[in-house]
C-alpha cells in the first residue's frame, strides 16, 4: 500500500466524522477502519467500530455539522501522522490538530489517535 492508498483511507475516516447519515457512515468506517480498531483523544478511548460510530455520533449531536480538513500528511511503515482542521457547521475554523494512524495488513486503520485542544460547544 502506498501513501496515496493511505491518504485516501484515511481521508474516508474523516469524512465519517461528518454531518453524513447513520448508514453512510457505516459504510465509510467499514472502508477504512479494522473492526477492532483502538481510536483514543484527550477525552476518550474507544476499542471497536461499533464504539467509534456512537462516539463518533455524539461528536456530531455537541457539534452539529462539523467536518474535517486534512492540512498535511507524512507516513512511513504503514503509519501516517496526519495535521488538519475542524470546521464548523457553517464553515469556521474550529480546532487544528493532529492525529497518529497505524494502518494494518489490508490497509485500514487500526488504531487512530488525536491530539488537540478539547473545544467548547458552541451556540
Amino acid at each position: 500500500m502506498n501513501d496515496e492508498a493511505r491518504l485516501r483511507t484515511w481521508n474516508t475516516y474523516q469524512a465519517a466524522w461528518g454531518p453524513v447519515g447513520e448508514d453512510e457512515r457505516r459504510r465509510l468506517l467499514e472502508q477504512s477502519v479494522a473492526a477492532n480498531c483502538v481510536y483514543t483523544d484527550p477525552g476518550s478511548r474507544i476499542e471497536g467500530r461499533d464504539a467509534l460510530m456512537v462516539r463518533i455520533g455524539q461528536t456530531q449531536l455537541k457539534f452539529p455539522g462539523a467536518y474535517f480538513r486534512n492540512d498535511s500528511f507524512v507516513e512511513h511503515h504503514e503509519q501516517g501522522l496526519f495535521r488538519w482542521t475542524m470546521y464548523d457547521g457553517i464553515g469556521r475554523v474550529f480546532v487544528k490538530g493532529e492525529s497518529f494512524g497505524r494502518f494494518g495488513e489490508d490497509g485500514r486503520l487500526v488504531q487512530a489517535t488525536g491530539f488537540f485542544e478539547v473545544p467548547a460547544a458552541r451556540v
